[in-house]
């Protein structure tokens, strides 16, 4: 017999079992992880209603996209929403997440920077991604299913390396994680 599922208000204090065991390997050679079912839909469905309202109530942005600068047209966005909503700081400060993040380190404990939610807008084309250290773990945790054709986030592996480490010919122009593609080889 398999063990309940956690509820999702527990789901944020319990650790999450689906690192491999070479998680920790892997991030650190391809400076990314993909991992699937972080948190349950449920989970999710609880925290996403709060996490846009949040977001529409404290945005500062209401130009149209055809008047903004490059970086406003990359993202909705608003930092620290723990500050402002309870219910948001109990996600930003999950030990789920955290503990994540500290087994990809290879450390005891880590220290959120800020959150930053991020909302693509439909028609929005720019991208921004830029990392001086490697010695950092984003949590791009999606609100909703992100097909292809929506924009979902991707990586290239091995980019965080310095320039020279990942031989030019070895990135593909155009590749997505998981079931999107492979990043590295011929196809």
């Amino acid at each position: 017999m398999t063990a309940p599922l956690p509820e999702p208000a527990d789901e944020l204090d319990t650790p999450f079992e689906g690192l491999s065991p070479t998680a920790t390997a892997d991030f650190n050679r391809d400076g990314f992880v993909h991992l699937s079912d972080v948190l349950s839909p449920e989970t999710i469905g609880q925290y996403e209603p709060t996490l846009t309202s949040e977001v529409l109530r404290l945005n500062t942005q209401h130009l149209p996209l055809a008047e903004r600068d490059t970086y406003g047209m990359a993202f909705l966005q608003v930092s620290n929403l723990w500050r402002e909503n309870e219910k948001v700081r109990r996600l930003v400060f999950s030990r789920r997440l955290a503990g994540i993040a500290a087994r990809l380190l290879g450390v005891r404990a880590v220290r959120v920077y800020h959150d930053q939610a991020l909302y693509k807008e439909p028609s929005g084309g720019q991208y921004y991604w830029p990392l001086s250290s490697d010695r950092t773990v984003t949590v791009w945790l999606p609100l909703q299913e992100t097909p292809l054709d929506m924009g979902p986030l991707a990586f290239a592996r091995g980019s965080h390396n310095p320039v020279g480490q990942v031989p030019q010919t070895e990135l593909n122009p155009v590749v997505y994680d998981g079931h999107y593609g492979r990043v590295l080889g011929s196809g």
